[in-house]
Parts: structure tokens; C-alpha cells; sequence
């Protein structure tokens, strides 16, 4: 290539390009992001640990087959969450409320139809509660990252509940 090709594409004395604008910045918690962080957490931790008894518990083969992906789902979730909440200078419980663990040591003692009585009347009712909470996070909030959460987890509980039933 000759030195006159690529001169060409060098303009002596133009200006040097702007510099680039800066990432823009999620938008603050509010209280009510915070306060909706603080539930999904506790959710995730309890059906992470209620999915997991559900793997041995379950007489339900449906149930036990759901539980490890539901491990799956809500591990990534609370993984994202928790990063969300320390880029926001919120430090999250890492272990389920004592009200949780009550719940999550009584269902520890039971197995076949029982266990999975309990666990899909919990699942149905904590499920149906945190959706109310989601659908506000994502109809108020003005962080699109924790607003994309909320709607991810919509999705996914969604879904798990018209396979617990």
C-alpha cells in the first residue's frame, strides 16, 4: 500500500473526535427498590432451600424433577441480586428470616404426599404474594436493571407455579 493511500485517510488540522459519553449510571435504589430487593432475596433463599429438600421429599416425580432447575434459576437470580444490591451499597441476610426457617424445618420432616401438600400450598401462596410485589417493582421502579429482575423472576415463577399445581 502506498504512503499516499493512507495519507488520505489523515486530515492535518482537524479536531481530534470527542471523547465518548460516559456509561450512564443505573438509577438510584429508592426505598421501595430496596424494600422489594430485601423480598426477593428472602424468596430466593427459601425456595432455594425448599427446592432442594424437594429433590428427596417429593413423592411427586414432577415436583422433584422441577426442583434442581429451579435451584438453578433462583441461584442465578440471587447471584444477580446480590450484585444489584452491593453496586447499590445494600448488604443482603445470606440465610432465610427465622419465620422462613421455621417453614423450611417443618417441610425438612416430611416426605411423599405430605411433603409435597405442603410445599405446593407454601410454593402457590409465597409465589402469589411476591408477584404483587414484582408487578409494582416493575410498574414504579426507574432502575431497568432491577426492573429487568423483577421481570425475568415474573417469568420463571410463573412458570413454576403452572407446573406445581
Amino acid at each position: 500500500m502506498s504512503k499516499r493511500a493512507l495519507s488520505a485517510c489523515i486530515s492535518p488540522g482537524q479536531p481530534p473526535a470527542p471523547p465518548l459519553p460516559a456509561l450512564a449510571k443505573a438509577a438510584p435504589f429508592t426505598s421501595a427498590d430496596a424494600n422489594f430487593v430485601q423480598q426477593l432475596n428472602e424468596m430466593d433463599l427459601t425456595h432455594i432451600a425448599l427446592a432442594n429438600l424437594a429433590k428427596t421429599h417429593s413423592a411427586r416425580n414432577d415436583i422433584a424433577l422441577l426442583s434442581p432447575t429451579i435451584v438453578k434459576d433462583l441461584t442465578a437470580n440471587h447471584d444477580t441480586l446480590t450484585k444489584l444490591a452491593t453496586d447499590h451499597t445494600l448488604t443482603l441476610p445470606t440465610k432465610p428470616s427465622a419465620q422462613n426457617q421455621k417453614i423450611i424445618d417443618r417441610l425438612q420432616h416430611l416426605y411423599g404426599a405430605a411433603f409435597d401438600r405442603g410445599y405446593s400450598r407454601y410454593f402457590m401462596s409465597s409465589t402469589t404474594k411476591m408477584k404483587s410485589a414484582i408487578t409494582a417493582e416493575i410498574t414504579t421502579s426507574k432502575n431497568t436493571d432491577l426492573v429487568k429482575l423483577a421481570t425475568d423472576t415474573n417469568t420463571k415463577i410463573t412458570t413454576y407455579q403452572s407446573q406445581i399445581k
